[in-house]
């Protein structure tokens, strides 16, 4: 029992908080770009034509992954 006290002593709670805050920190710009992708592959299914809005979509997917940039960098500035 003594040992099981000793090890939970020694986990690093700093690593593992920063562990966690990245991993949901990520889900949320993962669900936005699939469902950008999403959206866009369904308009285009329906009306080619939508395809040549490619460049604007890639807008919203470079400003939904700075979100996770965000969180990425935050992992590092966060003491």
């Amino acid at each position: 029992m003594f040992y099981l006290a000793q090890a939970a002593q020694q986990i690093n709670l700093e690593v593992l908080g920063k562990g966690i805050m990245l991993g949901f920190g990520m889900i949320g710009p993962g669900i936005g770009v699939g469902l950008i992708g999403s959206s866009f592959m369904n308009a285009v299914g329906r009306n080619p034509e939508a395809a040549k809005y490619l460049g604007q979509v890639l807008v919203f997917v470079a400003i939904v992954e700075l979100m996770a940039l965000l969180v990425f960098a935050s992992v590092f500035i966060i003491k």
